[in-house]
Formats: C-alpha cells, structure tokens, sequence
C-alpha cells in the first residue's frame, strides 16, 4: 500500500493536471549595468562600448535582443548579490567576490592608476604611494578598489556615482586625484568632454581581470548558452575584431 501512495505522489509531482509534463522554466539574464567606457556608456542615449557590442553579438547568437538596464554601479553591485538571474558587468573578479558570482565571459585584465590634475598642488606623475595617502583619492561608489586603498591605509577616500563627477570635481579642486582602471578613466575623459592633455596619470596600484558575470541563481543552462555564444564569437573572429575597435590602450 505504501508503494501505491508513493508511486502516486511521484506522478503527481511529475504531471500537471492536464496530463503534460511540467517544464523548468530557465529565466533569460537580464543585463545591468552603469557607464564604464569603453566597455559600456551612454552617447545621446544609446549604447556604446566592447561589452555592450559584445553582448548584442551573444544576444543575436541566441536569437534574442539584449535586455539592459543602466543603474548606479553600487545598486549594480547590490542587485548582483541578491538577485537571481541578472547579469552585470565589467565586475573586477576579486577573491572577496569569487563565490558571490557566477564569471560568465572574460573581457580584459585591467591596472589600477592614480589620476591628477594639471593644475593640481602636488605633481601625480612623481607622487609616491606614502604622498598619495595623505590626498583625498576619488573612486566610483561601490567600487572594489576601495579594498585597494585601505589595504594601503589612505585615509580620505571620496565617492562617486560616475566618473563624469569624478572629473568634475577633480578639475574643480574638490579631489586631489583619481583612482580607476586606466582604459576606464582615460576613455571617461574623451568621451565626457574633457582634454586628456589636462590630466596626468601616477603610480599603478594593483590590476584585476573584467568580466562579465551574474547572479548566482542564473539557470545553469542559461549560464551555458552565453558560453557557448561567446565560444562561437571567439571562434569566427568577431571578439579579436572588437577588441580591436575598442582597446587601443592595449
């Protein structure tokens, strides 16, 4: 009689009242992001950059159009951990984020740069790390680099939504320097309108790999398509053309 209950349960669990089979439904990534030139920015409201190109790229592998969405990167960073199937990017794979993510797509390995001020009161390009302690240092909000500094232990650590306010206030005085990925911040400038003469870049702290990456809730088999669909580009040569287009500093 126990067997019969069982048996009964289980067809249950495996049928729907209509007699059909119930499917897993695998929920498609829903990209978030904020402008990090050259891989994601804004101009005139539309999208530009490697990881946005790139994206659409997969997107279209799948058959699909890209979902993205443009937030502060702290709330990126935020709806990444606790969400269930976003993805977002470019996130710095740092130990402290290893098991917070999924690490779907590689996109560049980057180096962390002081930025200062032609104008500036102290010359960045000859500051030491001991001189640059003692700045007020400016970093987007949500930023991991922050981990970076205070593991040198600077003490006036500035934040910011974006680098366009961080080049502001930087050519205002309000900060003595910049800290960011230097393909990052050197595209921020020219595409933000400031003169890249104007600026002078300082001592490398520290590097991290890019990537693009999600939830840890993302369906595994929604994970293995945006694999595949990068294999495939990497494949007929689409990515090294991308790279190409974008990553001049290289």
């Amino acid at each position: 009689m126990k067997k019969i209950i069982c048996l009964f349960a289980t067809c249950l669990a495996l049928f729907s009242p209509t007699g059909q089979a119930q499917t897993v439904v695998v929920e498609p990534i829903r990209w978030v992001t904020a402008e990090f030139p050259p891989f994601i920015w804004l101009q005139k409201d539309v999208p530009q950059g490697y990881a946005y190109e790139l994206i659409a790229a997969m997107s279209s592998q799948m058959g699909r159009q890209p979902d993205l969405t443009f937030y502060p990167w702290s709330r990126v960073i935020k709806m990444g951990r606790e969400g269930k199937s976003y993805g977002l990017f470019p996130l710095a794979r740092t130990p402290e984020r290893e098991t917070s993510f999924k690490w779907l797509v590689p996109l560049s390995k980057v180096n962390y740069t002081f930025f200062g001020h032609r104008t500036g009161k102290i010359s960045i390009e000859k500051a030491s790390v001991e001189q640059l302690r003692g700045m007020r240092i400016g970093i987007m909000r949500g930023s991991s680099l922050e981990r970076n500094l205070q593991a040198k232990n600077f003490r006036h650590i500035v934040y910011e939504k974006n680098y366009q306010d961080l080049l502001k206030m930087l050519s205002l005085g309000g900060i003595d320097a910049i800290y960011a990925g230097y393909p990052m911040l050197t595209s921020a400038i020219e595409e933000y309108g400031f003169r890249l003469d104007d600026f002078q870049t300082g001592i490398n702290l520290g590097s991290a790999d890019l990537y693009l990456a999600s939830s840890l809730g993302l369906h595994e088999k929604e994970e293995k398509a945006w694999k595949i669909a990068y294999e495939t580009l990497q494949k007929d040569g689409t990515v090294m053309k991308l790279k190409n287009k974008y990553f001049s500093w290289d």
